[in-house]
C-alpha cells in the first residue's frame, strides 16, 4: 500500500455491508457474521528445454467465496428447491462495499456476478444454547472493480 503509515487506517472488519441481486431484487444481507471472495488462478508449470528452473503460466482464473450467516431467511434454500421442481437457476449477484469511515484508506466497492452456491440449510436445530448459523462455499463466474481503496 503506497502511503499506507498509519496504523488507524487499517479497516475495521466489520465496516462494510453486502447487497445480494437475486432475479432483479435486492436483499441486504445483514445477516452475515463473515463473508470472503477471492481469486484462485490455474497456474501450470511450463518446463523449456534447456533452463532448469521451472516457469509458470496462468491460463485461468476461478472465483471462490465463503459465507457464514445467522439463519433468519429461508431465500437460500428456496433458490435450491424452485430449480429442483424444474425452474431455472435466477441471476445471482453480490455487491460488498468495505468503508471504514476511521480510516483514510476509502471505500472498495466490488461485485461478484454469476453466483451459485454449493448448499443451503433446510432446517438446523442444537440442544446447545446459542444461535442458529449456517455456512456455505460459493463461485463466482465475474467480477468487477467498481470503487478501489484510495491508497
Amino acid at each position: 500500500m503506497a502511503g499506507f503509515s498509519k496504523p488507524g487506517d487499517v479497516l475495521a472488519s466489520n465496516s462494510g455491508t453486502v447487497v445480494a441481486t437475486v432475479a432483479g431484487k435486492n436483499h441486504k444481507l445483514g445477516y452475515l457474521e463473515e463473508l470472503t471472495a477471492k481469486l484462485e488462478p490455474n497456474v501450470e508449470k511450463v518446463q523449456i528445454l534447456g533452463r532448469r528452473m521451472a516457469g509458470h503460466k496462468v491460463t485461468s482464473v476461478e472465483g471462490t467465496g465463503s459465507m457464514k450467516m445467522f439463519l433468519v431467511s429461508s431465500m437460500w434454500a428456496q433458490i435450491i428447491s424452485d430449480w429442483k421442481d424444474g425452474g431455472a437457476w435466477p441471476d445471482i449477484s453480490f455487491t460488498v462495499t468495505i468503508e471504514d469511515k476511521g480510516s483514510n484508506v476509502g471505500k472498495q466497492v466490488v461485485q461478484f456476478m454469476g453466483i451459485t452456491f454449493e448448499e443451503a440449510d433446510l432446517a438446523t436445530l442444537s440442544s446447545d444454547d446459542g444461535v442458529l448459523e449456517a455456512e456455505t462455499d460459493f463461485y463466482f463466474d465475474d467480477h468487477k472493480i467498481i470503487t478501489p481503496f484510495a491508497a
